[in-house]
This record gives C-alpha cells, sequence and structure tokens, in this order.
C-alpha cells in the first residue's frame, strides 16, 4: 500500500506553478509567432522590392547615363515596339531634340524616328542624356531623354 505523503495545500501549490508555467510558456509561444510574423513581412515585403529592382534595372541603367541616338531609337523600339497605335505602353519617352519635343506612348512612330526629313527624327550619332521620371510609388513612368 503507497502513502502519499503530500498535503492538499502543497498539491494546490504544485498545481498553481504548473497553471503560471504553462501561461508563461503560451505567451511566450505567442510572442514568438508575432515576431516571426513580422520579420516574414518585412522578407516578403524586401523581396518584392528587389524584384522590382532587377525588373527596372533594364530602364535604370539609363538614368543620367549619356546614350547615342542609336540607342535612344532602340529603346523605344524595345519598349514600345509591342503596342499598337489604339494601345498605350506602360511608360513614355519623351525626347528632347535641337529641333523638337516629342513624346512616345506606343510604336506609331517607329518610321518617322528614322526618317531624316520628319521633325521626329532622332539622329543616330547625337547625343542624349536619359532622365528617369517616377511617380510618388517609386514607379518608373517614362524616360526623358535630352539631346546634349
Amino acid at each position: 500500500m503507497k502513502i502519499n505523503y503530500l498535503s492538499d495545500s502543497v498539491r494546490i501549490l504544485i498545481f498553481a506553478a504548473a497553471v503560471i508555467i504553462t501561461c508563461i510558456m503560451v505567451a511566450l509561444g505567442f510572442q514568438a509567432a508575432d515576431t516571426a510574423k513580422a520579420l516574414s513581412n518585412n522578407a516578403i515585403s524586401q523581396m518584392a522590392d528587389l524584384n522590382n529592382d532587377i525588373n527596372d534595372s533594364e530602364i535604370k541603367m539609363y538614368d543620367d547615363m549619356e546614350v547615342y541616338g542609336s540607342d535612344v531609337v532602340n529603346f523605344i523600339k524595345k519598349h514600345l515596339g509591342d503596342y499598337t497605335e489604339t494601345e498605350t505602353a506602360p511608360i513614355y519617352v519623351n525626347v528632347i531634340t535641337s529641333l523638337s519635343e516629342n513624346t512616345y506612348r506606343n510604336n506609331s512612330c517607329h518610321t518617322q524616328i528614322r526618317d531624316f526629313t520628319n521633325n521626329r527624327y532622332i539622329k543616330p550619332t547625337a547625343k542624349f542624356v536619359g532622365h528617369l521620371v517616377v511617380n510618388s510609388n517609386k514607379v518608373i513612368v517614362g524616360i526623358t531623354f535630352t539631346q546634349l
């Protein structure tokens, strides 16, 4: 026959200590879960920013860069060439030459920028400097090429 030497008051104290320790462990678990959630949200946000930077890197390289007119024409063909006259590209290209200033939003003027009798003509050997146009959300909406 077993004899239990613990009194009721000791049993109550042990039970209370077990409940308190359990509550502390649960609180620490919730705190760790909140920290992990904040960390994962921060990591996802940084990865999205990095993805946007990688996607825009091809356009960002023209910011404050000197290029020739042939590079400007190639840029227009590459980034606006897939859009018909009725469509609008997600970015625009503004070209400021010594004779005129023109904004391109689709491929409707590709033949004109190569025709030297047209006022939209971009001289292939002329030097231009590019400047990005960014909105308040840090999204590239356009690029301006100014002839030097």
